[in-house]
């Protein structure tokens, strides 16, 4: 609680404020100086305040678009993930028709040399002269179905 003489000092603190600057004469020039440099000042909080609103309101932006394409980006890559499957099952599986072809080949070669040496082949039987030629690899059908049926990711 203030009391009267608290009161008294203040009152006298301030009129001997009021005196003291009066008793200051500033020249006019300078005068113009201050309120040139007090208008820049205010001109300046005045655009901080401007810059700090700017800030404020980008900074909501970017969270708000972090926020929508975060959750747009893992789902894309989760769909590329499940793409790069698909292409290795796919590859996997041109690969087993490349080895499938070439056994069908081999045997189609075997088969057309056999049919072409039969004459040399019955020779051989009737002079006793067997060459024994090994079995030909067994040729596993590739099946589209199945490929397509293990392509669920």
């Amino acid at each position: 609680m203030s009391t009267a003489a608290d009161v008294d000092e203040k009152d006298a603190v301030k009129l001997a404020s009021v005196a003291y600057a009066q008793s200051v004469r500033i020249p006019s020039p300078s005068k113009l100086q201050l309120q040139a440099a007090e208008t820049m000042t205010e001109g300046a909080m005045l655009r901080l305040k401007e810059i700090e609103a700017t800030i404020n309101a980008s900074g909501s932006e970017v969270d708000s678009i972090a926020n929508e394409l975060v959750p747009q980006l893992q789902k894309h890559t989760e769909q590329l993930t499940n793409v790069f499957a698909l292409i290795d099952k796919m590859a996997e599986h041109i690969e087993n028709v490349k080895t499938s072809v070439n056994k069908m080949e081999a045997r189609l070669e075997a088969a057309e040399a056999a049919n072409a040496g039969q004459l040399a082949k019955t020779w051989s039987s009737l002079t006793g002269l067997n060459k024994n030629t090994p079995a030909p690899e067994t040729v596993q059908i590739v099946s589209v179905d199945d490929f397509f049926a293990s392509l669920k990711v």
